[in-house]
């Protein structure tokens, strides 16, 4: 490792030695050196993404909130120790009677 850091001014003069830069390349090179990375973009994609799953929370709360319960729902209880149907046979057997007799 040691041995690579010591020949690593002869590497990128060799790698470079066709590279000059003129002064305006310089001058960019040092303002964006200095400026450090305090200008950051944020990418259109990242946006739109965020837009995107907003727009999904909305509308699964809107739909969460707004739905209501379809009619009457009969609870049976599971388990009790007395248990009853919700239709009594017998009850019914007895409005058929009374319908058919007059």
């Amino acid at each position: 490792m040691n041995d690579r850091l010591r020949c690593l001014p002869e590497i990128t003069d060799h790698v470079l030695s066709g590279l000059k830069a003129d002064e305006s390349l310089k001058h960019q090179i040092l303002l964006s050196a200095a400026s450090g990375r305090e200008k950051r973009k944020t990418s259109y994609r990242t946006v739109i993404a965020l837009c995107c799953l907003s727009a999904v929370l909305v509308l699964l709360c809107v739909f969460a909130l707004g739905s209501k319960p379809a009619g009457d729902i009969q609870v049976i209880p599971a388990g009790s120790r007395r248990s009853s149907p919700p239709v009594r046979l017998e009850e019914m057997i007895d409005e058929a009677a009374e319908l058919t007799n007059p």
